[in-house]
């Protein structure tokens, strides 16, 4: 017998022909025979584990004279052959045709296919192929899902990949039962949409001017490097063709540079600096694997949001709440520093605070307080930080020597009184969580006036806390001005939400989008998590 071939390859199918009838005979492909080929070919499949053998078990029990499930008299069936097109096009779903097997299915299907090894390899390639792209386009990549494990914390949805198939089977229309699994977030989809534009109509081939520094370029400079930032602004449709060659960064090129700047949440200062050279020389493949990255960060998502949520996405310095599919309140935010990122998680909103007391965490306390101490021990009496001890007595700052603790034995905890200085401003929105991180105002307004806003220690800062306190209390019978007084009262206050209004909070990491105007939008990646994904997706998606 002929060797039989076995790569890994991925395929949707269709429904069932009862063709090369054998009941009452052992299956061509029977439990004995896809053990001992998955075994051989463990390395290869790309399925969870088990989830062959207990398909094949399941199919056969209900289709005791069918002999495979993608061949009829030896050749693909009609259903069989549309869905490997569908996988040979994988990749305008940001997947990729060589993780479903697509070269070895081609090698088998040109081979002789009389021989029922080759038969049964085909069959059990197309079985686990359409296994894995099931749970692939639905709920993520195994492999991309590895590489954030510890950043992306959101809940994961369950997926059969074994019912998934079985429906696909049943069905007279194979493409829209696959269409199913797919998320239906809008943004995923408008992003599979952009990446298929970008595949299809980019020649990437077509050499792309690369911008060299040096340190800064900004206005009336002059020379080579200045030369290659025209052509590059113009070859992204930033600038007048009338600049090619141009030797001088003048007010045309300026106005450029803004406004490729606020295209991609920087700040639009008309200086090219390292943040502003990254996102120019990123070129169009660096954006088809941005592209895919994001488009894969949407199947981590759950599928069902709920009905009532709020997001903020962090590397677009926003939040906003959808109730009904409908936005209610979209408003800028501050995030993390990159070395205190805003974690990925969800968690549901249950109070809001008036007045707050600030609470300041011991990593804050030892790493930044501390050495403030150790200056001026009457410094943070000034913002109204009062310093304890273990057992609650409050201490005297100027009594006490800091030079004798670091942050290892530091025995003190810190609280902010309520009031103008308060870290938090004036209300904070508590989802509790094991991060220790929710909404809240801050008394550093100007802030929100800034661009790229990681200005915070993990927590998410809000512009508009007023409002967003007035959309949680409406139907709790706070009218507008007993909010305001509340928000600018001196003591403490806690508000219980009502149970419809506790709905979750989603913290998202997205670096592309696409504006409600239908434009693909690249977002700075502020805490350097692309790269990692992007150098995953280049190995797999070949030759463009």
């Amino acid at each position: 017998m002929k060797k039989t071939i076995l790569f890994c390859v991925l395929a949707l199918t269709s429904p069932i022909v009862l063709a090369n009838s054998n009941v009452g005979q052992e299956p061509v492909l029977s439990q004995s025979v896809v053990k001992s080929l998955t075994q051989q070919n463990k390395a290869q499949l790309r399925a969870n584990k088990g989830n062959v053998e207990q398909f094949y078990q399941s199919f056969y029990a209900a289709h005791p004279g069918v002999s495979f499930v993608w061949l009829d008299q030896g050749k693909m069936t009609p259903r069989a052959e549309k869905a490997l097109e569908m996988l040979r096009a994988s990749h305008h779903k940001g997947l990729f045709p060589a993780r479903y097997h697509v070269a070895a299915i081609d090698a088998l299907l040109a081979s002789d296919l009389t021989d029922v090894n080759n038969q049964q390899t085909l069959d059990l390639l197309m079985t686990d192929a359409m296994l894995s792209y099931l749970r692939d386009i639905s709920v993520g990549q195994p492999e991309l899902i590895a590489i954030e494990t510890k950043n992306w914390l959101l809940p994961r949805d369950p997926f059969d990949a074994v019912a998934a198939l079985k429906l696909v089977l049943a069905s007279d229309d194979m493409a829209s039962e696959v269409a199913l699994f797919e998320p239906n977030h809008t943004q995923y989809q408008q992003l599979v949409k952009s990446l298929g534009q970008l595949l299809d109509n980019t020649d990437f081939s077509a050499p792309e001017t690369q911008v060299k520094v040096g340190g800064k370029l900004s206005l009336n400079d002059s020379g080579a490097n200045v030369v290659a930032l025209n052509n590059r602004l113009i070859e992204l449709g930033f600038l007048a063709e009338n600049h090619h060659d141009q030797k001088t960064f003048d007010a045309k090129t300026k106005a450029a540079v803004q406004a490729f700047q606020r295209a991609h949440l920087l700040e639009p200062d008309g200086v090219v600096g390292r943040r502003t050279q990254l996102e120019l020389n990123k070129t169009n493949r660096d954006r088809v694997t941005q592209l895919m990255t994001n488009i894969e960060r949407w199947r981590w998502m759950p599928k069902d949001l709920g009905q009532h949520y709020l997001v903020v996405d962090i590397p677009s310095f926003e939040y906003y709440v959808v109730k009904d599919g409908q936005e209610t309140v979209r408003a800028k935010t501050i995030v993390g520093k990159a070395q205190r990122s805003t974690p990925v998680f969800m968690a549901p909103m249950n109070h809001i605070v008036f007045a707050p007391y600030w609470h300041v965490p011991r990593s804050m306390a030892v790493k930044d307080q501390l050495p403030k101490l150790k200056q001026d021990p009457e410094r943070l009496a000034r913002s109204k930080i009062r310093i304890y001890d273990k057992a609650g007595n409050e201490i005297d700052p100027t009594m006490v020597d800091w030079s004798q603790y670091n942050t290892s034995n530091f025995p003190y905890q810190l609280r902010q009184d309520p009031g103008n200085y308060n870290a938090l401003g004036k209300v904070k929105f508590m989802f509790p969580n094991k991060h220790a991180i929710y909404l809240h105002d801050t008394p550093q307004k100007s802030l929100f006036g800034k661009t790229e806003r990681t200005f915070s220690s993990g927590c998410i800062r809000i512009e508009n806390p007023v409002e967003l306190a007035e959309y949680f209390l409406k139907d709790q019978d706070w009218k507008v001005d007993q909010v305001k007084k509340a928000y600018d009262g001196d003591k403490e206050r806690t508000v219980r939400l009502k149970e419809d209004m506790r709905f979750p909070v989603y913290t998202i990491y997205m670096t592309a989008a696409v504006t409600p105007d239908g434009q693909t939008v690249y977002r700075s990646d502020i805490y350097d998590r692309d790269p990692a994904m992007q150098k995953a997706i280049d190995k797999l998606i070949g030759n463009l």
